[in-house]
């Protein structure tokens, strides 16, 4: 494996898995109040939730 792909590999999966954690834990940190929910944040949730989905699309959890 090239260092490239190595990189690429590792951002995927790190996409992957945010993707996988970000609905459990962004209702988490709301209900516990370190987090609230302006529209603008919303708005950064789903922007960087399609980011992470798209990005870790390819991975496969091996």
């Amino acid at each position: 494996m090239s260092g490239i792909e190595i990189v690429v590999s590792a951002v995927q999966g790190t996409a992957f898995w945010t993707t996988v954690l970000l609905p459990v834990l962004v209702p988490l940190l709301v209900v516990v109040g370190i987090v609230t929910m302006t529209p603008s944040a919303a708005v950064g949730f789903l922007g960087a939730y399609c980011a992470c989905a798209v990005l870790g699309h390819n991975h496969s959890p091996t």
